[in-house]
């Protein structure tokens, strides 16, 4: 588990790419592919609207990537830290379970 101060994974390069403060409030793998649930910011209306972010798990080729992004979302949640998340604003449907109403495909995080 990453447990660093200012750890970061950011694999972040498409045009689409935004970036949003987060606060995880849960953290889940399921089936084939993991989440961050992330707290509404009130001056941030947005944030409301699209809370998760998410990525898949893949084979072998992304393991690396998918389990370093995974292990630093644990450790944010764990020890109540701030993140920096970077995610597709286009992009909902590569995800199994990622609703355009409230998902986005996560594509990079920096803990702060």
């Amino acid at each position: 588990m990453l447990a660093i101060a200012g750890a970061a994974f950011v694999a972040a390069s498409a045009a689409e790419a935004k970036a949003r403060n987060c606060t995880a409030t849960e953290v889940a793998v399921l089936g084939n592919r993991f989440h961050v649930k992330c707290a509404v910011i009130k001056d941030q209306a947005y944030t409301a609207d699209i809370p998760y972010y998410a990525m898949n798990l893949p084979s072998r080729a992304g393991a690396a990537k998918a389990r370093a992004m995974l292990d630093l979302l644990i450790a944010a949640k764990a020890n109540n830290r701030k993140l920096r998340i970077w995610f597709d604003q286009a992009d909902y449907k590569s995800v199994p379970g990622c609703l355009g109403s409230d998902c986005r495909v996560l594509t990079g995080a920096a803990m702060r």
